[in-house]
């Protein structure tokens, strides 16, 4: 629980926060969920704001919420 209560207390309130947590209670969730709240996880809680890791080797990249998608990003 000691997780969950760091990203209550530190973590932006964006896409893969709410996923991040039922996962970590034990519930399941669907593919989509998991990789929003890993990208959740990896980009520390999105405690800087919320933005484009821009690490386009991650496997996930491609399923990141917040990726930019214009083409001079």
């Amino acid at each position: 629980m000691e997780n969950i209560d760091e990203i209550k207390l530190y973590g932006k309130k964006a896409r893969g926060r709410s996923e991040l947590i039922r996962y970590l209670k034990g519930n399941r969730i669907t593919r989509d969920q998991a990789i929003w709240a890993k990208c959740y996880d990896c980009m520390g809680y999105f405690v800087d704001g919320v933005s484009d890791c821009k690490d386009t080797e991650c496997s996930l990249y491609p399923f990141n919420p917040y990726k930019d998608t214009s083409k001079n990003g």
